[in-house]
């Protein structure tokens, strides 16, 4: 029975991707690609789309080709950040106090070698392999972040204030479904750098694009995902750069949120206020559409968005839309027909929802990708749906009668 509702499904979101649903003289979008993460004061343009050309014989293969493509996306962040703003955190001081150069010990000397060839690049940092031996254990591998040199603009104060801003965020946060942040340091050419755990299995952007993940993986990510988006709200800490590429796997298959430059502190321990953020960042299909209103807005709300689209991303290997401004005409359709559905009515969900398997996920999705921030389903809410309660993650005990699921891991060998 699914399957017979998953293929009326497909037959009609391709009848709305080839533009009969679209505003008329909309083009439909381009197949699958990383996303770059916003860091100017413009919004982003949308590339230029080209026409999609219907397939004589209808498959998933062809609807998957259909959609914007997948591609690894730099973050970007436009006006000051909430940090740079001076807003309060509770998690020290956002200057250079207690970073020292005489106080602080080498690279080498407290992680060991430290490759030079890059496992990772961002816009502001390169990412290396360290490998640590000590007597009578294994081989430690940590992650090694090396941030960009200080521009010829900023002081030194200035400087050094950026680069703590994350790591005064993220070494506070332990959690199994986050990256672990060990220390900041400083390597022999005096580069400031950040020592993270190494997660050997690559990141979730490199799994979706090589593909072949079951349901049960793709539940499992999800899953594993909402509790790690979960404590970190439950710390007062909101992401706001959630992609494939900022989430990785560690050996074992456990997914961890990692790369804290764009997170915010909404709410401090001892608050009940939250505090609303300012500021363009994230990755655009990514990012929510209120972020693109000049206004204050709801971090946390900011991070459920972005988690649907990832989902969307795990089950169909593309993005629903290049970005959520009612320039785009997926989005656009999508908008349109948020506005004539109910988020409570399963038979009139907007196709971009209506598509996804299993049918009893579909609810809580459309809630999280509700165009209207005041109506989107909080964390809380995600972890109490239905559907979301029975799926199993491999971080916790296997029910009983469940015979489990492996993990595709493109970083480490078959």
């Amino acid at each position: 029975m699914e399957e017979d509702s998953q293929t009326s499904s497909h037959d009609h979101v391709r009848a709305w991707r080839e533009g009969s649903a679209l505003p008329q003289g909309a083009p439909p979008s381009r197949p699958p690609s990383r996303a770059p993460s916003v860091r100017s004061g413009r919004e982003p343009s949308v590339p230029r789309q080209e026409k999609h050309k219907p397939e004589s014989v209808f498959t998933l293969a062809g609807l998957i080709g259909s959609g914007p493509k997948l591609s690894r996306r730099p973050s970007q962040s436009s006006r000051k950040s909430d940090s740079e703003r001076g807003a309060p955190s509770a998690y020290g001081p956002p200057g250079p106090v207690g970073l020292s150069t005489d106080s602080v010990a080498s690279l080498t000397k407290k992680y060991g070698y430290c490759e030079k060839v890059a496992i990772g690049k961002g816009a502001t940092s390169v990412v290396r392999l360290a490998h640590k031996w000590e007597r009578g254990s294994e081989e430690k591998l940590y992650a090694v972040k090396e941030f960009r040199k200080r521009r010829k603009n900023e002081t030194e104060k200035e400087y050094v204030k950026k680069l703590t801003a994350e790591f005064c965020i993220s070494s506070t946060l332990h959690h199994i479904n986050v990256v672990e942040t060990v220390d900041l340091v400083q390597d022999e050419q005096h580069h400031w750098c950040e020592v993270m755990e190494y997660c050997a299995g690559g990141d979730l952007y490199a799994a979706i694009k090589k593909g072949g993940m079951s349901r049960e993986e793709v539940e499992c990510c999800f899953g594993q995902i909402l509790r790690g988006v979960n404590y970190l709200h439950s710390q007062g800490v909101a992401h706001r750069d959630i992609k494939p590429e900022n989430l990785y796997f560690n050996a074992k298959g456990h997914v961890k949120i990692g790369d804290y430059g764009a997170s915010t502190v909404y709410r401090l321990p001892w608050e009940a206020t939250i505090h609303m953020s300012t500021g363009l960042c994230g990755s655009e299909p990514y990012i929510a559409p209120e972020q693109f209103l000049n206004k204050p807005y709801d971090a946390r709300l900011v991070d459920i968005w972005a988690c649907a689209i990832v989902f969307y991303c795990l089950h169909f290997q593309e993005l629903p839309w290049r970005v959520a401004q009612l320039t785009d005409p997926l989005y656009a359709a999508y908008s349109a027909a948020c506005l004539s559905s109910s988020s409570n009515n399963p038979s009139s969900l907007p196709p971009t929802v209506s598509l996804l398997s299993p049918r009893a996920c579909r609810p809580l999705l459309r809630k999280m990708l509700e165009p209207d921030p005041k109506q989107r389903a909080l964390i809380e809410d995600c972890l109490r749906d239905q559907w979301f309660v029975n799926v199993e993650v491999c971080t916790e005990p296997l029910r009983e009668g469940s015979k489990g699921h492996r993990h595709v891991l493109p970083g480490l060998a078959p």
